[in-house]
């Protein structure tokens, strides 16, 4: 039986995240949250470029608790404002609705995220009977779930990396892209990333799973940013980005141990191309990719490739595809050692399909 699913956001992500739950044989869509009134009572379909779907749009989060659905899938943008969004999440978790969410960074390692924002949501869940989860890709599921599964093959571990390399000149979030990561700001120019502790509240979490599964104490965080430029205007999705600024940032959280990192977020992410050599790129002919480092005995890798915009649908289907897994897991909020694998069965339409009750 398919499950109802309400869902919110319709910006890059969102958008993508909804195309993706109306496609998805084993998914109702049955209500959808927007902020903008523009778009306001307009099919979900016709905001994601997909044939009507009957589900018209509301702004009003009252019409939506109403409907008793199984899950929220929630692809809010809360950079910035975390908190408030994950309060949007409350009532829902309280009337058993499950909450699936690329936004909810801070929630993304339990034990480690604030009181403050934990708590209220863990109220929630043991009122409602309902479970709250977080994934994504970056941070997400490549940088947890893909790194701890990379150390089945390990022997002595010296250090876990992760990493996302290539190309965002795509991308049309201009806020985020020149005051969050500082594309096209001058030569040392510090962004949000470094003076709002972006880079520690959004990455945190990742490092902190993977030291738990180590076993190991993080005893201190250091943080570098750098960035590098083109000689030449460059356009993007965001608009001009001019020579001489940054047209490339690279930037580490390390998880520091015994005065040696232990587990690294790298991130080399260009919106000009040809920025940037001197530093990691993607493997052969991908545009995008993430990338899990084992240092120690023996060292290797594990990356996964993107041709194009399709780290979107990559970011996005974790989420989409947790939903079942998260439906079904016990009450609370969970990270993701907690719920057993999950993987998409939304197969081609010629195949047969068969009920084996395991998503």
């Amino acid at each position: 039986m398919a499950l109802k699913v309400i869902h919110c956001g319709t910006g890059n992500m969102g958008r993508i995240g909804l195309q993706r739950i109306i496609a998805d044989p084993d998914l109702e869509l049955v209500g959808h949250y927007v902020w903008s009134e523009h778009k306001v009572g307009v099919d979900s379909g016709t905001l994601c470029r997909q044939p009507p779907t009957g589900v018209i749009t509301t702004n009003n989060w009252d019409e939506l608790l109403a409907l008793d659905a199984d899950c929220l899938a929630y692809f809010g943008d809360a950079i910035g404002h975390e908190e408030e969004s994950i309060r949007e999440l409350i009532p829902f978790l309280q009337r058993g609705t499950n909450v699936v969410s690329l936004s909810a960074f801070a929630l993304a390692h339990p034990s480690s995220a604030p009181a403050e924002l934990r708590e209220p949501v863990e109220a929630a869940c043991a009122a409602g009977n309902s479970t709250m989860y977080f994934t994504g890709i970056d941070p997400g599921w490549a940088t947890t779930d893909l790194a701890v599964a990379a150390l089945a093959p390990a022997g002595r571990v010296d250090c876990v990396r992760v990493l996302e390399l290539g190309w965002w000149g795509d991308y049309t979030a201009e806020f985020v892209c020149r005051e969050y990561f500082g594309f096209g700001k001058p030569p040392g120019f510090s962004p949000i990333l470094v003076t709002g502790g972006f880079i520690e509240k959004m990455w945190k979490p990742t490092l902190e799973q993977i030291a738990e599964a180590l076993g190991v104490e993080i005893e201190d965080w250091e943080v570098s940013y750098e960035t590098d430029s083109l000689d030449h205007d460059t356009e993007t999705g965001f608009g001009t980005v001019e020579a001489g600024t940054a047209s490339v940032v690279r930037f580490e959280l390390r998880a520091m141990a015994g005065g040696q990192p232990i587990a690294v977020v790298e991130h080399v992410d260009a919106v000009a191309r040809g920025a940037g050599t001197q530093w990691k790129a993607p493997y052969g002919p991908y545009e995008l990719s993430h990338r899990v480092e084992i240092e120690g005995d023996p060292s290797f890798s594990v990356e996964i490739g993107y041709p194009g915009w399709s780290a979107g649908p990559a970011t996005v289907l974790p989420v989409v595809n947790s939903i079942h897994a998260v439906c079904a897991a016990p009450a609370g909020l969970l990270g993701p050692l907690d719920l057993p694998r999950y993987w998409s069965r939304n197969v081609r339409p010629s195949a047969k399909r068969i009920s084996s009750g395991v998503r």
